[in-house]
């Protein structure tokens, strides 16, 4: 029994308990041959997880052949006997999300009690699955670039994984952005994702949850091929699984700061004299897990949390004081025959006439427009805007600001 809990997925987990989703466990399979490549029947195969000491038993059949299904993905041993032949035992088989890997034994003859320990590791193919995809082991999670540590966005180092969102909203909670991949050529946000085989994708093809990288044992990102249970998508699968606990216990635990030293103003903002922003950015969390019954219950819980201030700015035009009482004569455009700025004339609406097939205006005397021509709504609205940070207007923007959102323990 394998106890596990992340925020944002417990309740998928309870669903999970009464429901038969996609697949996520792998499988290990293969034969058993003597040293001239007869087939052996009836070897005794042992397979143990190394982080749980659970075991599974099973005989090879009459074709030699012996096979595991239904494996968690984990670390696993092997041990093959049989009476006449020295046993082989073999450390370290990783098996991955829905990884199914062929393993062929060759068993010498010899004294049962004498055993062959294989512990260089061998390149294990897969050739028992018509699914293909990479698999993203606890190792390479935390270790690859991880925008805002979203393991989804983690898959862009998969051949054919193509990003197209804005890569500031790369947060847990940001589902938009980690969602605008293209697997394999398929159209963007046409993937599919699962959690230790449960479907998390909402109705606009998004993860309803992003899971911390501290909670995650793998992520195998199906593109190309892949088994007719995945189904329902025209582009990948993100298939993902969640750590267990062991028979040790386990932890994990990091925290990320980004110094304001380090910052660089907006280029704007500087040029305004705007000081640089007061906006401090957290990031920690971690894991926990290992034995509630050894060799039979365990569990594992993580967590992450960030607080962090993040700026917006904007840079406007707002007109000045004398344009809001209807005074356009200090109005001006850049033009390099003008050093000083070209003059903008306001044209009197209400002497449009027609000369020559051409429509005349008669421009406001002074560039000002008469104070009985501004509607009384117009003028009380403007007392609500604010005034530029020069009176002066040549097209620029002379109003700009620096916003703070306090994002708070997230």
């Amino acid at each position: 029994m394998r106890l596990r809990a992340t925020f944002g997925s417990i309740v998928l987990l309870a669903l999970a308990i009464n429901s038969s989703g996609q697949g996520f466990q792998g499988g290990l399979r293969g034969s058993v041959r003597d040293a001239g490549g007869a087939v052996v029947p009836g070897a005794e195969v042992m397979l143990t997880n190394e982080a749980t000491s659970l075991t599974r038993t099973t005989l090879s059949n009459e074709s030699g052949e012996y096979s595991f299904a239904a494996l968690d993905p984990g670390s696993y041993r092997l041990h093959a006997s049989l009476s006449g032949f020295k046993a082989i035992d073999q450390t370290g088989i990783r098996i991955g999300t829905q990884q199914f890997v062929t393993l062929d034994l060759k068993l010498e003859v010899g004294a049962v009690a004498e055993t062959v320990a294989v512990t260089a590791e061998v390149p294990l193919v897969e050739t028992s699955n018509a699914s293909t995809g990479t698999v993203l082991d606890t190792l390479s999670l935390q270790t690859l670039p991880a925008p805002g540590r979203n393991a989804f966005m983690i898959g862009v180092t998969v051949p054919t994984v193509i990003p197209s969102g804005d890569t500031q909203f790369n947060r847990q909670q940001d589902q938009t952005n980690a969602s605008l991949l293209s697997l394999g050529g398929g159209t963007r946000r046409g993937n599919n994702y699962t959690l230790d085989g449960v479907p998390i994708t909402d109705l606009r093809n998004r993860a309803t949850a992003n899971p911390t990288i501290e909670s995650l044992e793998d992520v195998k990102v199906q593109v190309h091929t892949y088994d007719a249970e995945m189904g329902r998508t025209g582009g990948g699968v993100f298939n993902t699984t969640l750590k267990t606990g062991s028979n040790e216990f386990h932890g994990t635990g990091f925290f990320q700061t980004r110094p304001i030293w380090g910052e660089q103003n907006n280029f704007f903002s500087q040029k305004k004299g705007i000081p640089k922003p007061d906006n401090p950015y957290y990031l920690f969390g971690g894991g926990f897990g290992g034995p509630i019954v050894k060799n039979k219950t365990f569990f594992w819980f993580a967590a992450e949390d960030y607080h962090d201030v993040q700026t917006r700015n904007i840079s406007v035009i707002f007109p000045t004081a004398a344009e809001r009482a209807g005074d356009f004569s200090a109005l001006t455009v850049s033009d390099p025959a003008h050093p000083e700025g070209r003059p903008v004339i306001i044209y009197d609406p209400l002497t449009s006439r027609t000369v020559n097939g051409a429509i005349m205006r008669d421009p406001f005397p002074g560039n000002r427009i008469l104070a009985n021509r501004i509607k009384p709504v117009a003028a009380a609205m403007l007392k609500y805007l604010p005034l530029p940070d020069n009176n002066i207007d040549n097209g620029g923007t002379y109003y700009t600001r620096t916003a703070l959102i306090n994002n708070r323990f997230q």
